[in-house]
């Protein structure tokens, strides 16, 4: 999907379609409709993409975005509590995902072909096991520091 395919989508599911959305993005309902639509020389700002990103919550513009320059997107890691506890919670949330990875591959794989759809499925699975993996790290890191003085980065080890 192309992010101009994704922007019409977006408005089109938005609850009130370009009437509910546009004057929440500061836009006519008419101008938002036209920008969308490609109707006449309207074109649809990054600025205003990303309002309604934000705004709906739907990241469709950007995942089509990133997709159409061959990149991906992940969600920043949440907020995390520092202890064992949480290292292993995310530990265990990554493992989860990979299991997600496996089954969606080795499902999409049982008739020797990848779909669109199913290349799809699989790069959100991927996009979610290295999102999980991240919030991992971030927990080691946190635990790590914090036996650390203020101010401490990570000491060199000698290897």
């Amino acid at each position: 999907m192309n992010v101009m395919d994704a922007a019409y989508n977006l408005v089109a599911a938005y609850p009130g379609g370009a009437a509910s959305l546009a004057p929440r993005v500061g836009k006519a309902a008419t101008t938002l409709a036209h920008e969308v639509n490609r109707t006449g020389t309207a074109k649809l700002g990054v600025e205003t993409a990303v309002a309604m990103s934000v705004l709906s919550q739907d990241m469709r513009i950007l995942e089509a975005f990133a997709a159409q320059c061959g990149r991906m997107t992940l969600p920043l890691p949440e907020v995390l509590q520092e202890g064992d506890s949480t290292v292993l919670a995310r530990l265990g949330d990554m493992l989860r995902e990979q299991s997600h990875v496996v089954r969606e591959v080795t499902e999409s794989l049982a008739d020797s072909h990848i779909s669109g759809n199913e290349h799809t499925r699989i790069r959100r699975e991927v996009s979610e096991l290295i999102s999980t993996a991240t919030q991992l790290l971030k927990a080691v890191d946190q635990m790590r520091r914090k036996g650390l003085p203020d101010g401490t980065d990570f000491p060199e080890v000698a290897s």
